[in-house]
């Protein structure tokens, strides 16, 4: 795509993503990180720990057979819990997150999120415009994506609200230590 091209698309991302479902990572204020350095075999990341990729996969495609059956194709609401399963296949979720300490899985719907590492206007307009350079980058600096995303302004402006309550508080003891 040429680069106005990609600023439309990205325009468009950022407009619709009030009433756009959001992608795996839109749930998460950290970009991905190499899940499988240092940490024992339980703290690994899901595909890592033995078995489980076959349990994600299975889930996967019956979502996906799912959507394939559903009147609106890939267009397809998510069902919510409670409610009644618009295929005859039964309930179609927006993501399944797995818990196997407890052995048990949500059903979760999630709206997108304007600083997502993944799907955001941004990450999406950089990859039609640089394809696969921006995803070099993203690969072998640590901090990119966040970075570029928005992700870390975010993060450091958050950071900054609670070191701002913080020092409220301290205020209003000493206030409370003069009468």
């Amino acid at each position: 795509l040429s680069a106005s091209a990609a600023g439309e698309v990205a325009a468009a991302a950022d407009a619709d993503n009030a009433s756009r479902l959001g992608c795996y990572f839109c749930n998460d204020v950290v970009a991905p990180t190499d899940s499988t350095r240092d940490r024992t075999l339980d703290q690994q990341c899901t595909v890592t720990r033995p078995g489980l990729s076959m349990v994600a996969s299975s889930l996967a495609v019956e979502m996906l057979v799912t959507v394939l059956h559903h009147a609106d194709g890939l267009g397809a609401p998510p069902d919510s819990l409670g409610g009644d399963a618009s295929t005859p296949l039964g309930l179609l979720p927006h993501q399944v997150r797995g818990f196997l300490p407890s052995f048990r899985t949500e059903l979760l719907r999630g709206q997108a999120f304007g600083c997502c590492v993944a799907c955001s206007a941004r990450a999406v307009g950089a990859y039609h415009e640089r394809g696969f350079d921006f995803l070099l980058r993203a690969f072998n600096e640590p901090g990119y994506l966040e970075e570029f995303s928005g992700l870390k302004d975010l993060q450091d402006r958050a950071q900054a609200a609670l070191e701002a309550w913080d020092g409220d508080e301290e205020d209003e003891d000493d206030a409370g230590d003069m009468l």
